[in-house]
């Protein structure tokens, strides 16, 4: 009995290890076979086969993630062109540096212009009056500055058909003309955006861009966009008490004394003219940024 009992032990043993011999040289054939596949595939089609791809995931602490994320942001930033610091920025942007006039326009004091002529205005603004406000304003002041200007009553009937709504669209020949026809050296561009009073504030807003092209090289002689903010001494009122609404008079608003205003802040680092004593004696003088940001506070005290 105990005889029996061996050989089938013995049986059993002999047959699960020649089925895992069995499995193994299987395993090997395939291997082989897979091998020797992807050998003759690269053969036919001219590439390498394909190397083990290391598939070890190393997690990385959170100082070599953050080290890393500074890194990338370093080298966006100089890809963008952006290398000024964060304070440097901040700096610039709260205390600008004051260029002189002959860095900020040296175009004027190269072509030296005598005679201006002002653009009918392209009025974006809810208020239709401020194409002229803006005219006879920018006309004193260019003229206190030395410049002879083209009187606006004689080219304003056929500017306001005739006006062209931005100067980044201009083309030469359009800009030679005014150069043919009334003799201007420079032509100003003028868009307006707003000019309005909420009646729930004192204060008159009005944003304009300006743009003085050259008649004779097409060039940009001066460029500014302004907002000013004008706070007037005409509050909102009630008629009455008992009113629900706030009303207001809009005769006594004073929008072309903020136009006036607005004109003189926009002008004030303007190169003086030919006819000007000053005329070419402020090249060292400051000058603004070309976006400007400037209040007014004429309430009484």
């Amino acid at each position: 009995m105990k005889n029996i009992i061996l050989l089938i032990f013995t049986f059993i043993f002999f047959v699960f290890s020649s089925c895992d011999s069995a499995k193994k040289i299987v395993e090997d054939k395939l291997s082989d076979n897979s091998d020797s596949s992807e050998e003759v595939i690269a053969d036919i089609t001219g590439e390498k086969p394909q190397e083990d791809i290391d598939t070890t995931v190393v997690q990385l602490s959170k100082k070599e993630i953050k080290k890393l994320k500074k890194e990338r942001e370093k080298q966006e930033k100089i890809a963008s062109g952006d290398t000024i610091p964060f304070l440097k920025k901040k700096w610039k942007e709260f205390f600008p540096k004051r260029e002189k006039r002959k860095i900020s326009f040296p175009s004027i004091y190269s072509e030296k212009p005598k005679t201006i002529l002002l653009l009918y205005p392209f009025n974006r603004s809810k208020k239709e009056e401020a194409s002229q406000m803006y005219i006879i304003n920018i006309q004193k002041e260019l003229s206190q500055r030395g410049y002879y200007i083209i009187p606006a009553s004689l080219t304003i009937e056929e500017n306001r058909n005739d006006t062209l709504f931005s100067s980044k669209y201009v083309k030469p020949y359009e800009i030679k003309k005014y150069k043919d026809i009334y003799g201007a050296d420079a032509v100003m561009f003028l868009t307006i955006y707003s000019l309005d009073k909420p009646w729930w504030s004192t204060k008159i807003s009005s944003t304009a861009e300006y743009c003085l092209i050259s008649t004779k090289t097409i060039d940009t002689l001066f460029y500014r966009k302004a907002e000013f903010n004008y706070d007037s001494p005409i509050p909102p009122y009630k008629a009455k008490k008992a009113d629900d609404e706030y009303k207001i008079d809009k005769s006594n608003i004073p929008f072309f004394g903020a136009c006036y205003k607005m004109q003189e802040s926009v002008f004030m680092d303007f190169p003086y003219g030919p006819y000007n004593k000053k005329y070419l004696k402020d090249t060292n003088d400051f000058s603004y940024q070309k976006y400007m940001t400037y209040k007014i506070d004429a309430r009484p005290s």
